[in-house]
């Protein structure tokens, strides 16, 4: 399934959900997203809903890596994901996100309303290299195995 990504709040709580397999080209409506949550900075948690994901490249979960190095600048509270057992839950543990966010499996959670989804900012070939690179580079920053396993591919973009 095509990805897509929405956003909500509900009180202090920010919401991200993503749905199907998300890609580099679903990703530039959640930076810009979070560019303006950190810049605004009213809000006091962050949820990922990951329920419904079936793929994230690597260009996905370097934005979900930002969200939580900027919200550890703000907050001792670690970023919340929701997320199913299979597949992504071990990639996002190889890519040590258990370390940086509180995961929660197969968990019953009153279901979020309200979602609106991102939408797909147009950007130029540049633009999309740079926020390539610059979510292996926030890949990196979580884990010295993560900074092994992505130097590789952050030297061959530049």
């Amino acid at each position: 399934m095509d990805g897509s990504i929405f956003a909500a709040r509900n009180d202090d709580i920010e919401y991200i959900k993503f749905v199907g397999t998300v890609r580099y080209s679903h990703c530039a409506g959640l930076e810009s997203h979070i560019d303006r949550l950190f810049d605004k900075n009213d809000f006091d948690e962050i949820v990922i809903d990951l329920e419904e994901a079936d793929i994230l490249d690597s260009t996905a979960l370097g934005l979900l890596a930002r969200i939580a190095i900027e919200l550890k600048k703000k907050s001792t509270l670690r970023p919340v994901i929701f997320l199913r057992q299979g597949e992504l839950n071990k990639v996002l543990k190889r890519v040590c996100f258990d370390q940086v966010f509180t995961i929660l499996l197969d968990t019953e959670q009153q279901k979020q309303s309200g979602f609106k989804k991102l939408a797909n900012l147009s950007q130029s070939e540049d633009e999309i290299l740079q926020r390539v690179i610059e979510a292996h580079h926030n890949l990196a920053k979580i884990d010295k195995k993560n900074q092994a396993m992505y130097q590789e591919i952050t030297a061959a973009l530049n």
